[in-house]
């Protein structure tokens, strides 16, 4: 909690949500867990985005009413006092902005990533954050049609892939781009990700085939049975290939997906205090709030 300036005697309104039963002064419930908690509802959702996906927005919108709702507060209220105070106001809200969202999210993400280095340990030996980018482009290589455009030819298919892999990732590290620095794509050696890409697009080729031209293995199978269930809902040949090929994909990550979100939650569990700590004491404490303290508004 920003401490406001001077020494305020808790008020008779206050209760024993609000007084500290240690030191007899004042408990801010804003600030303490468990209310402190709803600020880190986005960062839980941005932990469990690699399982969720996009549902992961919606985590923000508690954490944003109560970053909301503490803002007010401190403009409104000195403590237990009404007094307005617009400084206040605006030394929480930077507080808020650094501690609850920027700082805890980085961490997230940094986690993620450090965890991500743990698909070098396996087979292929690329990072996580290498095989769901080869992911991604292989599906949107199949909602573009590109599988059905190179039916027949496979080396030329195999090729164009490799073209559309290697265009998108850098691997010159010359891009200081800040999403760049979160990928860390230049860590992962090219020839790597060049044989992972090989067989994710030989295995898409392999069970488009078999979806078109089934053997009674692959009748059998689930994949051939969701296929089936998407002609009879209405869906053409094209499309409900495109549809298992790309399920299929998504898929193939999950595993990598719960390792990066471990990682993340790791990182904020253990980054949480810290950064509460380091921005009230360091960056507002010493730094911005002496600053605002010391700005004055002219009237008139």
């Amino acid at each position: 909690m920003i401490k406001p300036a001077g020494v305020h005697t808790v008020s008779s309104r206050a209760d024993n949500h609000t007084i500290d039963s240690k030191t007899g002064g004042y408990k801010d419930p804003l600030m303490n867990w468990p209310l402190r908690g709803a600020a880190f509802t986005n960062e839980v959702g941005e932990a469990l985005r690699p399982i969720i996906g996009n549902a992961a927005n919606m985590t923000w919108v508690p954490a944003l009413m109560y970053i909301g709702a503490d803002v007010y507060d401190k403009y409104k209220n000195d403590q237990t006092e009404y007094s307005p105070d617009s400084k206040r106001c605006l030394k929480q809200a930077i507080f808020q902005g650094l501690a609850s969202v920027f700082l805890p999210v980085v961490a997230v993400k940094l986690g993620q990533n450090a965890f991500s280095q743990f698909g070098k340990f396996t087979e292929d030996k690329i990072s996580l954050n290498a095989k769901e980018h080869v992911s991604k482009v292989a599906e949107q290589f199949i909602a573009n049609g590109k599988m059905r455009a190179y039916d027949g030819r496979d080396e030329e298919c195999i090729k164009e892939f490799l073209d559309h892999v290697s265009d998108s990732m850098d691997f010159s590290n010359k891009k200081k781009s800040l999403k760049n620095t979160f990928k860390i794509f230049s860590l992962d050696k090219k020839e790597n990700v060049e044989k992972y890409s090989i067989k994710t697009i030989k295995n898409l080729i392999q069970m488009r085939k078999d979806l078109l031209n089934p053997t009674t293995e692959v009748k059998a199978g689930g994949w051939y049975s969701k296929y089936i269930k998407a002609l009879k809902s209405g869906q053409t040949e094209s499309v409900a290939v495109k549809s298992v090929l790309t399920n299929f994909q998504k898929g193939q990550l999950m595993k990598g997906n719960f390792i990066k979100t471990i990682g993340g939650f790791c990182a904020l569990g253990l980054a949480i205090k810290p950064i509460d700590h380091f921005v009230e004491n360091v960056l507002i404490g010493k730094y911005v709030g002496p600053q605002i303290d010391n700005f004055k508004i002219n009237s008139k």
